[in-house]
């Protein structure tokens, strides 16, 4: 019988060196593309335990913003008028929102007006309150607005009778 000659090739080889230069430059991408975009957090300095017998600093309401958050984006902002702080309605509020010519012009109208009074814009204090309708959003926000008007005296602080009084006469304070 006659022979075919049957050439048997060897099983089909395949370069892996252009496959592995490719697995380097993607691992090498991805290694820096994950260090160079740190987590940008807002560092927030909290005060220490206070002891009951320390008495807290009297605060001037002249040199006082009281910054109401509300919902809706709404921010509701007074200037203490008495230095008692025993009467709310004398108080004059007004509402803004979170835009350039919102709260942040307040703010910097408010510096101007301490700087005037007292010499020293930085003697300004900001009291922030959030109202239990308000949003975490609003929080960041006004907390970003102290930040970009450089005030370097805030506090966030929780809602006292005055403000509850301000807020049920002008119907947003839900109960």
């Amino acid at each position: 019988m006659a022979e075919i000659a049957t050439g048997k090739k060897g099983a089909p080889r395949v370069d892996m060196t252009p496959m592995v230069d490719l697995g380097f430059l993607l691992i090498t991408f991805f290694i820096l593309a994950t260090t160079l975009s740190k987590p940008k957090t807002m560092e927030i300095i909290k005060p220490a335990k206070a002891k009951d017998d320390i008495d807290m600093p009297k605060l001037k309401l002249s040199k006082s913003l009281s910054v109401l958050l509300g919902e809706k984006n709404k921010v509701y902002w007074y200037v203490g008028s008495d230095e008692t702080g025993a009467s709310a309605k004398g108080l004059s509020v007004d509402s803004t929102d979170f835009s350039k010519a919102g709260i942040r012009q307040v703010i910097y109208r408010r510096q101007t007006e301490v700087q005037q009074q007292w010499g020293d814009k930085d003697q300004l204090v900001v009291l922030i309150k959030a109202m239990p309708t308000s949003k975490y959003r609003d929080m960041v926000d006004i907390l970003d607005e102290m930040s970009i008007t450089h005030t370097k005296q805030y506090a966030l602080v929780d809602l006292d009778k005055n403000d509850s009084t301000i807020m049920e006469s002008l119907h947003m304070l839900g109960k």
